[in-house]
């Protein structure tokens, strides 16, 4: 089959006319196709970032990334983590003359920076030299290397130079104070901008930072003393491999280096239940760190998530498509038996509408790239994700392009086929014809799978977001209603803090204020420890140290025992216990534990210390963990975690900017609801819930979409015999359960087809959660109800029109 730039340009003019001729039709086919391309082109720069980010540079096969998993209460295995002990095995690793090329640790930190007037708390990255020989961290201006292995050098991305200097181009050379907590106390001190870095990927493993600096700067101090232990994970560690050597070798020599370690004398024996190792190692190619490194499990739920919702959107949008171009083919009878009588061939005929199909699609594919750049910020704000991959760029266009053709080829062929199966001489007399019983039944089909998609991912975002829901709405043992929380930085200083509290306050509309080592629910401030009880050693998690009136401010309801209002008498001498606590330490109940004396602690601490009072269980931690009997340290040392509770949140806030503002000169503090710090925790489930649901949006859109499509063809195919059961007496009712039997089934076979699998599904998902919402039946009758409602409307138009039709056509 030889096909002419001519007649090709020919085929194309007149698809372009049966376009313009049916703006509705070429409206709903192109803008339906186009939301599934934008869709598409999302997904696949999604998960290109998500699996090639790292994967895709130069030697990756030989580069690797350490992570390890400990064990935890019970002798349960937490996930793999990618921050170990990164100083320890790395030494380990030069000492025993492991066979890598390159070894570097990577450590962030939020450090204060400050260049005259300005100053603001950035994300800094403390690294060794040999970072830059892993990683291609090549600096614009200056020398990296330098900066790296000078104690009082530093280097700065374009963001946090124009964010210090206002102009990047005017850092290079210049002095910068970095201020913060150290391992002695405050420190300050100037360092020198010796290199200029490109903005980085927020999607390395490196994560996002402004800021880079050796182990020798002040702020690395802390890091470096952690490191030092075994038992500490709180850097990564990346290694070039030597050539012959595998990732294999190496993590077998990390394992068999702590093996040899003795554990740390406070390590809760239950750690170990079970048997086993205390920690395990791997080393992982950077090459698979995107499908198998640390996070992985989540990073794959959201690939094949988005993944199966846009190819789902495409098929949707394919089947809507074929749907309505059939019943528009078929209207073009008379058009095809003219073009067989002039001696179209079969050929022809294929080329042309395969011409169609390929413009509607090449169309789509340009107003769905136009889609996705427009809704990428809204992505990216959703997902948070930021977007590596160029959406308007060479190689997304190309992709797409194919696609685009692959669809136009795809949905043309059947269009093509009824085209050809018209018969000459009964289309030029006028005679209707439909696409043969084979095509009605498939028809059906792909029908009916639009609505068994549609009706499974409404409830299945009904499920996820009302688990979501219920994460946020269950009892925590703590209000947290009119409570604002905020990180306090370094600004002047541990002994002017308690200055500060009293001026926050006599803020309007603050009701009350307190401090602790971390704000509820954040969790990063816990750890478990073993104390003997009655019962013998028991591990607790040693969940935060608490300032003065903590559990009168959140509203705990304390159990027995009582706190004094400054804490200077329960300092590094008292314990608050949570009923669970009491009880698992073999308390008979919670006044039998006021005054007892606990041994035990953490960081290789031992002492003892007394209970002073015990409240009820607060439950803080994410809805897929069971509650940790937990303790909490009664201090009056200065916190950098402030909450207040206020009347009025909104004159709290603008009294509340300025008073920061003197205490950290021009910085930006976040503050918070303590309600949105403790929602971090469902983030990402709350991310997964919104795409199913808009999964489930274009999926109902499509779905409405097929239905209007079929209730078309319906009434075209038995508008005869509509008439004629109007002339022998039927009325309205007996017309629309004539049509129902039609469309009507196909719905009701969808939802029996994805219910089930919709409530499958949902039940796996919440089986990963302990504290689950009580769901029942409401969801798959709520999406069975959503798309009755929605078939009503898609088919009121077709309806009417049956009612309207006149006797007088069936002498016709």
């Amino acid at each position: 089959m030889n096909i002419h730039p001519h007649s090709l340009a020919r085929h194309l003019r007149v698809g372009w006319r049966q376009l313009v001729s049916d703006p509705g039709y070429a409206a709903i086919v192109v803008v339906g196709l186009a939301v599934a391309i934008a869709m598409a082109v999302l997904a696949s720069a999604f998960v290109r970032d998500k699996l090639w980010t790292d994967a895709a540079l130069p030697g990756a096969d030989r580069l690797i990334s350490f992570e390890w998993r400990v064990r935890g209460p019970g002798g349960k295995q937490t996930e793999w983590f990618d921050s170990v002990p990164a100083g320890a095995l790395a030494q380990g690793l030069k000492d025993s003359k492991a066979p890598v090329e390159a070894l570097a640790r990577a450590y962030q930190v939020q450090v204060g920076l400050r260049v005259g007037a300005r100053a603001a708390q950035v994300q800094a990255l403390l690294s060794d030299p040999a970072l830059a020989e892993i990683f291609p961290l090549k600096p614009l201006a200056g020398d990296l290397k330098a900066a790296l292995n000078n104690p009082e050098g530093l280097a700065l991305t374009v963001a946090g130079a124009e964010r210090l200097f206002g102009d990047s181009q005017a850092a290079l050379g210049k002095q910068v104070q970095v201020y913060g907590l150290g391992p002695e106390g405050a420190y300050k001190i100037s360092l020198t901008v010796q290199a200029l870095l490109p903005t980085p990927s927020r999607n390395s493993m490196l994560g996002d930072y402004e800021l880079v600096a050796g182990f020798g700067s002040p702020p690395a101090k802390s890091a470096e003393e952690q490191m030092r232990s075994w038992w500490w994970g709180n850097a990564s560690l990346f290694a070039r491999l030597a050539p012959g050597a595998t990732a294999t070798e190496l993590a077998e020599r990390a394992q068999a280096m702590h093996d040899a370690q003795p554990l740390p004398p406070q390590m809760p024996a239950d750690f170990l239940a079970g048997g086993g190792k205390a920690a395990y190692f791997r080393a992982t190619l950077f090459s698979d760190y995107g499908w198998q490194g640390a996070g992985s499990p989540q990073r794959r739920l959201q690939m094949l998530s988005f993944g199966v919702a846009a190819f789902a959107a495409l098929l949707l949008a394919a089947i809507n498509f074929v749907n309505l171009s059939s019943v528009r083919t078929l209207r073009r009878q008379r058009e095809v038996g003219l073009r067989k009588s002039l001696g179209a061939s079969a050929s022809q005929l294929l080329v042309q509408f395969l011409c169609e199909a390929l413009l509607v699609a090449v169309l789509a594919g340009a107003l769905g790239l136009l889609l996705a750049w427009w809704a990428a910020p809204v992505f990216e704000s959703l997902m948070q994700h930021h977007f590596d991959t160029a959406l308007l760029g060479p190689a997304t266009v190309a992709g797409t392009f194919v696609l685009c053709l692959l669809l136009g080829l795809l949905t043309g062929a059947p269009l093509a086929g009824i085209a050809m199966r018209l018969p000459c001489a009964a289309s030029l007399a006028g005679r209707q014809h439909s696409e043969g019983r084979a095509g009605r039944w498939l028809r059906r089909a792909l029908t009916l799978l639009q609505f068994a998609a549609a009706a499974a991912l409404a409830a299945l975002a009904c499920t996820v977001l009302w688990q979501n829901e219920h994460a946020g709405s269950r009892d925590l043992g703590i209000q947290v209603e009119d409570r604002l929380a905020f990180d306090l930085p370094f600004g002047r200083g541990p002994a002017e803090q308690p200055a500060l509290l009293q001026r926050l306050k006599q803020l309007p509309g603050v009701q009350a204020v307190t401090s602790s080592r971390d704000v509820p629910g954040r969790n990063f401030s816990s750890n478990f420890s073993e104390f003997s009880g009655p019962k013998g050693p028991v591990s607790v998690r040693v969940g935060n140290e608490i300032g003065p009136g903590f559990f009168d401010f959140y509203g705990a309801r304390l159990l027995a025992g009582r706190l004094s209002t400054d804490h200077l008498a329960e300092t590094d001498k008292a314990l608050v216990l949570e009923r669970s606590a009491a009880l698992a330490l073999g308390f008979a109940s919670p006044q039998d534990a006021i005054g007892q004396t606990l041994k035990g602690g953490q960081f290789n601490e031992s002492r003892d210390r007394q209970v002073v009072a015990v409240v009820e269980d607060i439950h803080l931690e994410s809805t897929r963990e069971a509650h940790q009997p937990t303790l909490f340290e009664p201090t009056s040392k200065p916190l950098n975690a402030i909450s207040l509770r206020t009347s009025d949140a909104a004159a709290t806030r603008a009294a509340l900017k300025p008073l920061l503002q003197q205490w950290v000169d021009d910085e930006t503090i976040e503050v918070m609801t303590v309600a949105q710090q403790l929602a971090r925790q469902y983030a990402e489930d709350r991310r997964l819930g919104w795409l199913i649901a808009t999964a489930a949006g274009v999926a109902l859109l499509m779905a409405c979409i097929g239905i209007y499509a079929l209730a078309t063809y319906t009434l075209r195919l038995r508008t005869r015999e509509i008439v004629l059961r109007k002339l022998h007496g039927a009325g309205h009712r007996a017309v629309l359960l004539l049509l129902m039997r039609d469309f009507g089934a196909v719905v009701a076979a969808g939802c029996l087809l994805g219910l089930p699998i919709a409530w499958w599904v949902g039940h796996l998902y919440l089986g990963q959660f302990v504290a689950r919402a009580p769901l029942g039946l409401w969801p798959l009758v709520f999406a069975a109800g959503l798309l009755a409602v929605l078939t009503t409307l898609a088919t009121a138009r077709q309806l009417r029109a049956a009612f309207a039709l006149r006797p007088s056509l069936a002498l016709q």
